[in-house]
């Protein structure tokens, strides 16, 4: 009992510190607040948002808190008693800041842990005002500060028996807080953002669980001040995301990419001295930070990313450059020195976008232009980021059992605007978000959206073929191969499979698997063989809901010759070129009367047979 009163005690003090900062608890606690923003106004009425255009002018706002954090922190470090901050001179405002920073500290372990306590800026709601994040080195956060009214302003703090805060997608936070009475244990998980401010609450649900009987004995969820009992699967529905960031290998490791850039008052500043810039002041100096990111590594380590130990590589103009210098490091991750770019106009503002992506046009990264300076729209190291004809950009992301496809509009203004994603969850349960809201929908409506809108290319294709077919973008490799791709090509037998369940007119389902060699080569002739592949599936007739499946095979030769760099084929109904490179293969298809072979661009993996 005592420690369920001095649980509940911490947690009053928390409330009492932080209600400054909100509406009454009902109003925090709404789970269905508008997505629309609303102007914040101060005491004086005025409006508080956007506050100064200078974000270095609004964290020397916060210079103060800095100065007495570190103070504290150099006393645990120093095994010293922590000064106490608070004065009868003080505000609510200035008493709750106070006494959050001292239990932050008093609530380290040991030194090292004091060592290991940080800061950082970022921007929560786009606004242009940088909130200060007090966070560890592995970026679990401590408190979240505001500006309004030209001061620092105490938004959130967990801490201790305060609770645990961790960054979420889109700018949020989760944060779990616990409470035992006897053994009766109760677990709350909220889902909140910065919006000018306040701190919205989103989303807020937990567990009661009876650890002698190890059984829960409630689900809930509070929404509009008011508790009520759900069921397991809406309170698995509201953790899912929870769950999905931080207890499933693939994708911890994007934590990474959420915190902003964490100073440590009490670490020696590493010299700059020598070290290679990370700039991306322009789009020929991006390119060339890219390759020197590639490059610096000669293995990736995932736990040691996360850790920092990456940090100290490249000196940093600004934090930006810190942020960008994280993405591209874990997009070289997955994607090594093989990448190109083009410069293109990709949102019809009349100005070039850099792009990056792979040798079979599998988008990578964009970058645009404002006000002159390079900006980063988005990064995609594990998903795949296509075109369409109409201009848009579709996201595949499949990862963890969860598969996520997300239509955007890419404005004149340069907005990356998200104008539906269709998730299939881990569970199985299907999700609409748009317009600023998710719902659940059915298998058959998740179906119908993506096969009637989001996927626009048609059979024999992929995406990353569609994006060739249908739009301007062309590869440049950043450096140059180390061997002649050609004479790579030639020795190589080529591979492509494609999906033909649509056209095949089969029931079961159908596909193809075509293989290209190539032979006596000169220097401005070569032959080239396609052996085509079609197998359909058909009911086994002997055994219920197994399938069989039947192939016929069919080949091609024509002769591939050489004019001013450029290897052309023409023959059997058929007309177009190869490309070579160093590890793809193009098949551009001009003109053609054959099938198995339509009008538009055929990628070419390298084929390696398993065993």
């Amino acid at each position: 009992m005592k420690k369920f009163l001095l649980s509940l005690l911490a947690f009053c003090l928390l409330l009492s510190a932080v209600a400054c900062t909100a509406d009454s608890a009902d109003t925090a606690q709404s789970s269905d607040t508008e997505e629309k923003s609303e102007a914040v106004t101060t005491s004086d009425g005025s409006e508080d948002p956007p506050r100064d255009t200078d974000p270095e002018a609004i964290k020397r706002i916060y210079d103060d808190v800095i100065t007495d954090y570190k103070t504290l922190l150099t006393a645990k470090k120093n095994g010293e008693e922590l000064p106490v901050l608070t004065s009868k001179t003080m505000d609510k405002r200035e008493r709750a800041i106070a006494e959050a920073l001292y239990g932050i500290v008093d609530a380290c372990k040991d030194a090292e842990t004091a060592q290991n306590m940080g800061y950082g800026y970022k921007d929560m709601d786009g606004n242009g005002c940088p909130e200060l994040i007090l966070l560890t080195q592995y970026a679990t956060v401590r408190a979240i500060f505001t500006v309004s009214d030209k001061k620092p302003l105490l938004l959130e703090a967990a801490y201790g028996e305060n609770g645990h805060c961790l960054f979420a997608t889109n700018n949020r936070f989760f944060i779990s807080r616990e409470t035992l009475n006897g053994n009766i244990q109760e677990g709350t998980t909220y889902t909140c953002r910065v919006q000018g401010n306040k701190m919205i609450y989103d989303s807020i649900y937990g567990t009661t669980f009876d650890t002698e009987k190890k059984e829960v004995i409630e689900n809930f969820q509070i929404k509009n001040g008011v508790r009520t009992p759900i069921d397991k699967e809406t309170y698995g529905e509201l953790n899912r995301e929870y769950y999905q960031t931080y207890s499933n290998p693939s994708y911890n490791n994007t934590v990474k990419l959420l915190p902003p850039r964490i100073y440590f008052p009490l670490k020696d500043k590493t010299p700059d001295e020598g070290l290679p810039v990370a700039d991306f002041s322009s789009y020929a100096a991006i390119r060339d930070t890219y390759i020197a990111i590639a490059t610096c590594l000669d293995k990736f380590r995932e736990n040691q990313w996360v850790s920092g130990a990456y940090d100290n590589l490249f000196s940093f103009p600004d934090d930006t450059a810190y942020d960008y210098y994280n993405r591209l490091l874990y997009l070289s991750s997955w994607t090594g020195a093989n990448i190109g770019y083009d410069e293109i106009d990709l949102n019809g503002d009349g100005q070039d976008e850099l792009v990056l992506l792979r040798e079979n046009y599998a988008i990578k990264a964009i970058f645009t232009q404002k006000n002159g300076i390079p900006v980063l729209v988005d990064s995609f190291p594990t998903a795949y980021a296509w075109l369409d004809d109409k201009g848009q950009i579709h996201v595949d992301r499949e990862e963890y059992y969860e598969l996520e496809y997300s239509l955007y509009d890419f404005t004149e203004s340069g907005d990356f605007h998200l104008v539906y994603s269709i998730l299939v969850a881990e569970n199985g349960n299907r999700y609409l978000t748009k317009n600023g809201k998710t719902e659940k929908i059915s298998f058959e409506e998740s179906l119908e959206i993506y096969y009637d809108d989001y996927c626009r290319y048609t059979e024999p294709f992929d995406p990353n073929e569609h994006t060739r077919s249908v739009s301007s973008l062309t590869y440049t490799p950043l450096s140059a191969p180390e061997e002649d791709p050609l004479k790579g090509a030639l020795a190589q037998t080529w591979h492509k499979y494609a999906s033909l369940d649509k056209t095949s007119g089969r029931e079961w389902g159908a596909w193809s698997n075509t293989y290209i060699t190539f032979e006596n080569a000169t220097e401005s002739q070569m032959d080239v063989n396609l052996k085509y592949v079609f197998t359909f599936s058909y009911p086994d007739p002997d055994r219920e809901n197994y399938l069989l499946d039947d192939s016929t095979e069919s080949y091609l030769k024509a002769t591939v010759t050489q004019t001013d760099g450029i290897w052309r084929f023409e023959g059997a109904g058929i007309k177009g070129r190869f490309e070579f490179g160093t590890h793809y293969l193009w098949m551009i298809m001009e003109e053609s009367s054959d099938e198995r072979f339509p009008v538009g661009a055929h990628g070419f993996d390298v084929y390696e047979p398993m065993e």
